[in-house]
């Protein structure tokens, strides 16, 4: 599975988009970026990815040339163009999850958790606004597969190019017409609507302490009160600052502390095979938990391959000594292999530890707890890990 994170601007606006692309990087690891643009030299983005050499995040100039794609209406002062580029990227990246965040957005916990969030079988996943009822497009989760599928790129250019009277809030009209009963409705966490704030006071609409989250995952600067001009009135000026100020020395040092810092609850895995069930989409979608693959013999290159993810050890010709300690370490035990190990199983259920598996063409093991989806056993890992 491969999440990728994407924002849009132009060489004006890319003061405010560095801002956002240091809180993502400070608080993700791993995190691959794509900024769709025009016009933001080479040098800048060469000049960041040098400071992330050696974190495993990489931030990738995505050249659009918006002049030759598809856009509709835009509503607003402080919006242009650029907010369309959104409901072009299923077309324009390959991936199987899309993040797109506004470049008025703050970052402030790893957007991995959103990235893996289930979306239920939907194309997206949306926070809904303060006091209206659509949903904020400024934080868009797009599973590529449902959107290509129901060929929503298309149908959104259809739409604003033969009902450009009904749009009065740019594409988030037309996204929340075209996906209209496709939307996963996400928690306010992952869309903090701050910007809000001056709107909302001066009309009396609703009292926005009643929809604000203190520790969001994403702080969002909605409207044309930007904490970056002179003088702004909502809050959350000082935090943004507080990012823009970052140094990339110390956001890179900040990443590498991330990726040396070993998750503590684990998962153990005990095969003499290489072809493990799903692991890739287990190791994804799992990132906070360590994964120790051990074998009797020694592994293939399939095997050692999943080195790459932080996340995983792998222990070889493993010695009696090591198994022990996995065993006793671990919250639970994995069954993904083509052939388990019948007395490893029986050793590890003797530990009153529970031995978990993915529901598969072919698969018996009674004593396992057996689980339909990823997500299904994901959210048993998680329940263990709380413990």
């Amino acid at each position: 599975m491969r999440y990728v994170i994407a924002l849009a601007a132009d060489y004006d606006y890319v003061n405010a988009a560095e801002t956002t692309l240091k809180s993502i990087f400070y608080h993700t690891p791993h995190a691959q970026v794509y900024l769709a643009n025009m016009d933001i030299p080479q040098e800048w983005f060469t000049n960041i990815n040098q400071k992330l050499a050696g974190t495993g995040s990489y931030l990738h100039d995505l050249k659009v040339d918006v002049g030759y794609l598809p856009t509709g209406k835009v509503s607003r002062d402080h919006i242009n163009d650029y907010s369309y580029v959104r409901l072009h990227l299923p077309r324009l990246l390959e991936a199987d999850r899309i993040l797109y965040l506004d470049s008025d957005t703050v970052v402030r916990q790893s957007l991995w958790p959103l990235l893996e969030i289930d979306l239920q079988g939907q194309p997206v996943g949306m926070v809904r606004e303060i006091s209206v009822s659509e949903f904020n497009s400024g934080v868009l989760l797009i599973d590529r597969a449902q959107w290509q599928k129901m060929d929503l790129t298309q149908r959104c250019i259809d739409f604003f190019s033969q009902h450009e009277a009904e749009i009065n809030n740019g594409d988030q009209t037309v996204l929340n017409r075209v996906c209209e009963g496709m939307i996963r409705e996400l928690p306010t966490t992952f869309n903090n609507q701050l910007g809000l704030e001056e709107i909302l006071s001066r009309n009396h609409v609703v009292v926005i302490d009643d929809y604000l989250v203190e520790d969001a995952v994403i702080d969002h600067y909605l409207t044309s009160d930007k904490p970056w001009h002179l003088l702004s009135v909502g809050r959350g000026r000082e935090q943004w600052w507080h990012y823009h100020n970052l140094e990339w020395q110390t956001i890179a040092a900040q990443q590498q502390l991330m990726t040396n810092a070993l998750p503590t609850s684990s998962l153990l895995i005990f095969t003499a095979y290489d072809n493990l069930y799903k692991i890739e989409e287990l190791l994804t979608a799992l990132p906070m938990v360590r994964f120790e693959i051990a074998a009797p013999v020694y592994v293939s290159f399939k095997l050692k391959q999943l080195l790459r993810y932080p996340n995983v050890r792998i222990h070889q010709v493993i010695l009696p000594q090591t198994l022990d300690r996995l065993i006793d370490e671990s919250m639970a035990m994995l069954d993904l292999s083509i052939q388990r190990d019948e007395a490893i199983q029986r050793r590890y259920l003797a530990t009153g530890k529970p031995v978990l598996s993915l529901q598969r063409p072919g698969y018996q093991n009674e004593p396992a707890q057996v689980y339909a989806s990823v997500a299904a056993l994901r959210q048993r890992v998680l329940e263990l890990s709380a413990q």
